[in-house]
């Protein structure tokens, strides 16, 4: 969770411009799946590297998205903790206290879109990003490297990893530079199936 917040710093998204590559095909082809997708529950592993670190950073939880603008990131190890995007509602516990606040300020919306433009594969568009992909082996690696001189000294490059056959997100690796990266990895996925209201509140 925590690279996210820090991406939020540096990264603003802009409007979605389809490529003008043979590339585009596949970022056409994944956006128009998930407009059938209303949602999306997966396990989630983050790995956070640097060398501020004896030892990677470890975690683990449940990721789960409702369209058109619900999201809950919860961490349940090492220890409990959750993030809750709903609407104009903004709910975190740290595992100690549960803080609620209306309104999302510019961040909260930057980390919003950045996460659902990212799910959906529309930030492959964004043409603050150069692109490359690379199929093999039933996988889709994109590489997004910013164009931007300032948010190159922040983000040296995005690695995402879709799936050919699912179209889902399996793999996003941020790189803070030569060194340091955060990296998740999402296994169980599963689309449209009924998410409890209580997830988001």
């Amino acid at each position: 969770m925590q690279f996210l917040l820090t991406l939020l710093l540096f990264v603003t998204l802009s409007a979605p411009v389809f490529a003008q590559n043979q590339d585009a095909a596949f970022a056409t082809g994944l956006q128009e799946h998930y407009k059938t997708v209303k949602s999306i529950t997966a396990d989630f592993t983050q790995r956070k590297q640097s060398l501020l670190f004896d030892e990677p950073l470890v975690s683990s939880g449940l990721f789960y998205y409702e369209k058109p603008d619900k999201i809950r990131w919860e961490q349940q190890d090492p220890s409990a903790t959750y993030f809750i995007l709903n609407k104009d509602e903004v709910i975190q516990f740290d595992g100690e206290a549960i803080k609620k606040s209306t309104g999302l300020n510019m961040q909260m919306s930057i980390f919003r879109q950045f996460i659902l433009s990212t799910v959906d594969g529309s930030i492959l568009n964004d043409p603050s990003f150069d692109k490359s992909f690379l199929g093999k082996n039933g996988k889709m690696s994109i590489t997004l490297v910013p164009m931007d001189k300032r948010m190159a000294k922040r983000l040296t490059k995005i690695e995402l990893v879709f799936d050919e056959k699912t179209l889902l997100l399996d793999q996003l690796k941020m790189h803070e530079n030569q060194n340091d990266f955060t990296e998740i990895i999402f296994t169980n996925q599963e689309l449209n199936t009924k998410i409890p209201a209580s997830i988001f509140q």
